[in-house]
């Protein structure tokens, strides 16, 4: 149904040139008919694929200029629907994985650093998969990523290791923190996802990083991001890094995506509802 079908010809707003004549009759856009939710929402994958491609050219961050496109990539897994055969989507992230492992080496990248940050990425997407209401009933963990690269299934035990030890020489170590601090503002929970008060102390892990890399960079967090977000009152403007550019985008693109993604699913599912029960098996989750 249309908009102009909800209302009666004699009650909508008709705007006027200076000269008193009225809009052409013409479409408003090339396109001949409003595109489809799946279309919408392909295109706005797209934006924000080409929008991080060209802004992350440029970033002080090495691993994390690398790692856009697997961390754009956990966002889209966390909305999307898990029609694509499984198969194909560990193929993608790992060629997603071996991508970035190439990028940050030839952007400058310690060898150490590029496995640290790999592995970190591997428990990243792995978790984001298993924790879609798709993932949760496949057989992910017989294929993931973790599994593929380092021969391990589970790293939010391993994670959180190795960002206590970083965090020992936080100077050195900033790239990694703050890759890691990027994964924990994505939603990353590993070990406390099944701790009792998890959230709690999580939330005092991220802002410890968060006041580790204030230390060492000197600059502030955006205030969207930053752990003290709810309780400050407004923050002075400074000219921030590239990193943390990286970051605000990234978690903006979180929200608004989901949100977007979560009315156009309910839009979808009302549509689709008279025929899914015709034909039941159109709709099914691969695996």
């Amino acid at each position: 149904m249309t908009m102009d079908s909800e209302y009666p010809q004699d009650e909508k707003t008709v705007l006027l040139d200076r000269d008193g004549l009225g809009p052409a009759q013409g479409p408003v856009t090339d396109f001949p008919s409003p595109p489809r939710f799946e279309q919408l929402e392909d295109r706005m994958i797209y934006a924000a694929h080409l929008q991080g491609a060209q802004s992350f050219k440029m970033g002080s961050n090495i691993l994390v200029a690398a790692a856009w496109e697997l961390l754009s990539q956990v966002v889209q897994l966390k909305v999307s629907s898990g029609r694509d055969s499984l198969q194909a989507l560990n193929d993608q992230l790992s060629a997603g994985i071996n991508a970035f492992e190439t990028h940050a080496l030839h952007l400058g990248a310690e060898n150490s650093q590029v496995m640290s940050a790999r592995y970190v990425l591997c428990s990243v997407i792995d978790e984001a998969v298993v924790t879609t209401p798709w993932g949760s009933r496949s057989d992910w963990s017989k294929r993931s990523l973790l599994s593929r690269f380092h021969n391990e299934t589970f790293g939010g035990e391993k994670f959180f290791q190795l960002l206590e030890r970083l965090s020992r020489d936080p100077v050195k170590h900033v790239a990694m923190l703050e890759l890691m601090y990027l994964c924990l503002a994505l939603g990353f929970e590993g070990k406390y996802r099944v701790m009792e008060r998890g959230r709690a102390q999580l939330e005092t892990v991220h802002d410890a990083v968060y006041r580790q890399i204030r230390h060492v960079r000197g600059d502030r967090l955006p205030l969207s991001l930053s752990p003290e977000a709810g309780r400050a009152s407004r923050a002075r403007i400074r000219i921030v890094s590239a990193t943390w550019v990286a970051i605000c985008v990234l978690a903006a693109l979180f929200v608004m995506y989901s949100g977007f993604a979560w009315v156009l699913g309910q839009e979808r599912m009302t549509t689709l509802q008279p025929f899914q029960s015709s034909v039941p098996g159109l709709f099914r989750t691969s695996s």
